[in-house]
């Protein structure tokens, strides 16, 4: 999700589970793929938690901690995900090789990583891991428009759309990340970039942003150049599959992961992969302004899903203050129910109120009220979220190692 927030936003063994239609899912640790099977219905339904590189001239001591990752999430905040029904979360995580070169994995990165997956096993979740960032990709892509207000606009890194080293850098990074992490029986999947945008910011004949919505038109333009995504894609998905032939690889499309661009991704470059799109439509609606009051148009509304699956719904949400914010989201997730496909909603709380306080246009625990410094305990978008996730039924066996 791009351009929203104010300054400092984020935008992203054995398993017990339920029996698909016609058939029972194997007691010992299934094929991860079973859990992304349109066929047989929705397995995972969650929530998104986005974190990013803490930059201390810019958040400062305490906004995003003290930590290398923020804002921090608490167990607390994992474990009422968990009560409430959610047993996916997609970690729309930073990357672990720095963003400059040499692109040498950070430990502290790394670490971090390790320690919340880790945290979700214990509380019963599967977890997505997701990298926002990566070599010659920033996190203020997805701020480019604020570029001067919160941060220098000298902050924006894009050039894995023009180098090709980046782009070793994130063949290197996926492999690594796929060599020691496949081992978590919470582990449901590896997405490859969170909203690729070279549409958007790979650069032109002329040396301006290449601004390129139309799929054909893409295609063409990007053809053997390092702008080309599907080609990137089809190259860390192999990449990955060399390492860890099991867990599934999550792709999603160039525009942001907008659904108009799947048709130029390879969904047979390896197996075991899974289209996942992210879908905000109608966007002045969801995006809109605290004051705003922009009425929710049901004929507006409509996600046209996938021809073929699997496919996951990676990204929805709405301004918690709009119109029929609740209605919208009882909406979207039942267009993704009816495909049988999982989804994660746009964004979980993390617990970490200095942060949350101050920025939480997409956050359910703080209700309808645009003022709201504090969550919200009679949040109808809360409820309307209970009552999705009350459905599941697969777990991950709990990690119980501290």
């Amino acid at each position: 999700m791009t351009g929203v927030t104010r300054r400092h936003g984020l935008l992203a063994a054995t398993a017990a589970m339920a029996a698909p239609a016609g058939g029972v899912w194997s007691q010992a640790r299934p094929n991860r793929l079973q859990l992304w099977d349109n066929a047989t219905g929705v397995h995972l339904r969650g929530a998104v938690i986005a974190q990013r590189r803490v930059y201390p001239e810019i958040d400062g001591p305490e906004f995003l901690g003290r930590g290398s990752v923020g804002a921090p999430v608490s167990d607390a905040s994992l474990a009422r995900l968990a009560r409430l029904g959610a047993n996916l979360v997609v970690l729309s995580h930073p990357g672990l090789a720095g963003e400059a070169p040499p692109f040498a994995i950070d430990p502290a990165i790394e670490q971090h990583l390790h320690a919340i997956i880790r945290r979700c096993a214990r509380q019963g979740l599967y977890v997505v891991i997701g990298f926002r960032t990566g070599p010659g990709r920033s996190e203020f892509t997805f701020h480019r428009d604020q570029a001067g207000s919160w941060f220098p606009a000298d902050h924006i890194n894009e050039r894995v759309w023009q180098s090709c080293e980046a782009q070793d850098g994130w063949e290197a990074m996926w492999a690594h990340t796929a060599r020691h992490f496949r081992h978590y029986s919470n582990l449901a999947g590896y997405l490859l970039m969170v909203e690729p945008n070279a549409n958007l910011a790979a650069r032109g004949p002329d040396g301006d942003d290449l601004d390129i919505w139309d799929a054909d038109r893409l295609a063409e333009a990007v053809a053997g150049t390092p702008a080309d995504w599907p080609s990137l894609c089809g190259r860390l998905s192999r990449a990955v599959r060399a390492v860890d032939p099991e867990t599934p690889i999550l792709v999603s499309p160039d525009g942001y992961a907008n659904l108009a661009f799947a048709g130029l991704i390879d969904r047979h470059a390896v197996s075991g992969q899974v289209l996942a799109v992210h879908d905000y439509s109608p966007r002045d609606y969801t995006h809109q302004g605290a004051g705003a009051d922009i009425e929710f148009n049901p004929s507006l509304a409509e996600f046209d899903q996938p021809m073929s699956g699997p496919w996951m719904l990676g990204e929805f949400g709405v301004s918690r203050w709009a119109p029929g914010a609740a209605g919208y989201l009882a909406r979207r997730i039942a267009a993704a129910e009816a495909q049988g496909a999982a989804w994660s909603v746009f964004r979980w709380d993390s617990g970490w109120r200095v942060y949350e306080n101050a920025e939480n246009r997409f956050n359910p625990l703080y209700g309808g009220d645009a003022g709201a410094r504090q969550p919200d305990p009679q949040s109808a978008l809360l409820d309307t979220l209970s009552r999705a996730w009350s459905s599941n039924a697969a777990r991950p066996v709990p990690f119980l190692r501290r």
